[in-house]
């Protein structure tokens, strides 16, 4: 079986979850900025649509960042502050 999925224009393997991360994050932003789009054409009248389901796009990214060794590696969940009286 082929591991191999195309996420926007490029193909990735899903074996790579740091790969599959990028992919999804440039996704994203692509959604965020209105970059998907989809036009509909009715008996000549053509109306253009942008479709996005960010909150799914949201969870799959989380996903991948528990998968991907150097993200999460890299990333701080908890952070200490320190307060010092006189």
């Amino acid at each position: 079986m082929d591991s191999t999925v195309k996420i926007g224009s490029d193909m990735i393997d899903i074996e790579k979850p740091c790969d599959v991360l990028a992919a999804l994050k440039k996704m994203q932003l692509k959604v965020g900025v209105g970059g998907v789009r989809e036009t509909v054409r009715f008996d000549g009248e053509e109306i253009t649509f942008t479709r996005a389901n960010d909150g799914r796009l949201a969870k799959l990214i989380r996903e991948y960042e528990s998968k991907c060794p150097v993200s999460g590696a890299n990333k701080r969940t908890r952070y200490a502050k320190r307060i010092r009286f006189n």
